[in-house]
């Protein structure tokens, strides 16, 4: 009970929220075990080349981010159980139809479809999950909202894995598993539903959230900067095993979820600017460190300095967010701003990669530092912006 009582959400609302959760995560695990490990082990048999199947997650993306304005509102007008039930239907019949008639064309237009269908998913679940938050704990409770959905990619991965490899039949009947439980537990929380607005969007409160539009960007290009370059980086210039990157990432990753509840209390009690400030000088140091190639020891440390920046990080930007939406449009603004997030996330890969090969090795890395002190001097503007107001 006292565990319950620390929890950033209202207790009566946890049941409904962990339904969004279970639904949504299972759409997740389905896509990453069917479009990363299903579909190219199956590749031949299916007589779909990797080509083909990395166009179809491009597409099946870049559907996703630009639907989630209109997602955000039809998450509003419908309720998240009814748009959940459509996105399961959607994804159990892209996955049967791919593996019984693999043509070209149908396999695009089913993932451009099933893109559409889960872009109002995660609108939703983020806009429940800030309404339902205890009074105080909102930066929390969206951190939180996060890291709890993060497991179910990895977990389709890790499954996806296993059946492909020992039972090659038992992976499709658990995506088919998987999908046909999102699509009950879909209808099973239809009587989630956000409050419909009872008038239109002033476009005047609009202004204050066109501030953080370039910051929503460079915020999740920043986390996929490294997405290419990692691994080679570790491998070939920190000279890592496999089994030490694992221990850092997790290291990084156990002080970033944990952490989140202690360093999360700071945006919620003293405002969300200086807390955003202080991590991004932190995570810019981390970044120039990294840089300079260290030693196994010191990267382990600098891993558990960046766990500090992004458990202080996450909470603040998060407590930001729910400062400036309005909450009668919640989920039609969220999922408009995640179109750009969506855009940064999609692009950050490919400027890492350029800067790799125009700076050397250590090239993303600087890049990362000086992308984050751009965002403080963005963020202190808008600090002594918000302090000379009466």
């Amino acid at each position: 009970m006292k565990l319950l009582e620390k929890l950033p959400w209202r207790r009566r609302n946890l049941p409904q929220l962990a339904g969004m959760l279970t639904t949504l995560g299972l759409i997740e695990l389905s896509r990453s075990a069917f479009f990363w490990v299903h579909l190219p082990f199956s590749a031949r048999e299916l007589g779909l080349s990797l080509s083909l199947i990395g166009l179809a997650w491009v597409v099946h993306s870049l559907a996703e981010a630009f639907s989630r304005g209109l997602g955000g509102y039809l998450v509003q007008r419908l309720g998240f159980g009814l748009v959940a039930a459509l996105a399961g239907l959607v994804g159990l019949l892209t996955v049967i139809g791919t593996i019984l008639y693999p043509n070209t064309w149908l396999f695009l237009s089913t993932a451009l479809v099933w893109g559409i269908a889960i872009s109002a998913l995660q609108p939703g679940y983020l806009t429940y999950s800030s309404r339902v938050a205890v009074v105080g704990r909102e930066g929390r409770a969206m951190a939180y909202a996060h890291f709890l959905l993060m497991p179910w990619v990895g977990l389709g991965w890790v499954l996806g894995t296993f059946f492909t490899r020992n039972l090659p039949e038992g992976s499709i009947h658990m995506l088919e598993l998987a999908l046909g439980l999102a699509t009950l537990l879909g209808l099973a929380n239809l009587r989630v539903r956000e409050p419909i607005p009872k008038q239109g969007i002033d476009l005047r409160r609009l202004l204050p959230i066109l501030a953080v539009v370039p910051v929503a960007f460079a915020q999740t290009f920043l986390q996929t900067l490294f997405n290419l370059v990692i691994l080679k980086f570790t491998f070939t210039e920190l000279l890592l095993t496999e089994w030490q990157l694992y221990l850092a990432i997790g290291l990084a990753a156990s002080v970033a979820f944990v952490g989140a509840g202690f360093f999360g209390r700071l945006p919620d009690r003293k405002g969300p600017l200086l807390p955003m400030v202080g991590s991004l000088v932190l995570l810019a140091l981390v970044f120039t460190l990294i840089a300079q190639k260290p030693s196994y020891a010191q990267f382990l440390g600098l891993c558990l300095l960046g766990g500090v920046a992004f458990a202080t990080f996450v909470p603040s930007w998060n407590a930001l967010l729910v400062r400036l939406l309005p909450s009668d449009h919640r989920a039609t603004i969220w999922g408009s701003l995640m179109v750009v997030e969506g855009l940064g996330a999609a692009t950050g890969p490919a400027v890492g990669g350029f800067l790799w090969d125009w700076l050397g090795p250590s090239g993303p890395f600087w890049g990362g530092a000086a992308i984050c002190l751009a965002l403080v001097v963005f963020y202190l503007f808008l600090w002594w912006s918000q302090a000379r107001r009466p």
